[in-house]
């Protein structure tokens, strides 16, 4: 079979998840990425089925939705959704978890796109939502540094991907939740995963699309 083809903006958002998914469970890719100045004509042309980013195309045509990109991983890879019913469930969980913390991160934090936020509101943010997020995830982890028997289900890859995403803008976030934090690294140091983030897979860099408060 050919190799899947996976096509996004070139940073670190929606399309995070996806390809550490495809990365990490061994699927065949090749990764595009698309600078904003080319998408107006991208989209008009109706290849992306609901006018957004990021696409997978694959041998069922093209597939829309990061999270169900990565569900695509899963049922290639069965593994990558758990071992069984209960595994699998856990990794729902914490994909729609990982869903919750990015729109509340995207709501507060400034991005490349909108530098400029509330500063009320990315206090909120670091100071009660995310803390109050993260002692759930601390209770969850059961004194593990992982949710399941492989510890990379997609869930558990998506939910890494957030954590990364707000460890880059605020590096000392996860220091009062050590098992989290223990989680947070195991992920980090795999090879693969360290092959995705300094850019060496076929998709390239990934800049943060989350900037520091100013």
């Amino acid at each position: 079979m050919s190799p899947v083809t996976f096509t996004y903006f070139g940073l670190m958002a929606k399309g995070f998840g996806p390809i550490m998914c495809l990365e990490t469970h061994g699927v065949e890719w090749v990764g595009k990425s698309v600078a904003f100045e080319n998408w107006p004509e991208m989209k008009k042309s109706g290849v992306c089925p609901f006018g957004q980013l990021p696409i997978l195309e694959c041998e069922h045509g093209v597939v829309a939705q990061s999270q169900t990109v990565m569900r695509y991983v899963a049922r290639k890879v069965p593994a990558a959704g758990g071992k069984d019913e209960k595994e699998g469930i856990v990794s729902d969980m914490l994909l729609g978890l990982s869903e919750d913390i990015f729109d509340a991160l995207a709501k507060a934090q400034p991005t490349l796109l909108a530098p400029k936020k509330d500063a009320e509101g990315v206090k909120t943010f670091w100071d009660e939502t995310l803390p109050g997020k993260l002692s759930h995830l601390e209770a969850f982890l059961k004194g593990e540094d992982s949710f399941t028997s492989s510890g990379v289900t997609i869930g558990e890859l998506a939910l890494w991907c957030i954590l990364h995403m707000m460890v880059v803008v605020g590096p000392s976030c996860l220091d009062k939740t050590p098992k989290t934090k223990a989680f947070y690294t195991r992920i980090l140091n795999l090879p693969s995963t360290q092959k995705v983030i300094t850019g060496k897979t076929s998709f390239g860099d990934l800049p943060s699309f989350f900037v520091k408060a100013e």
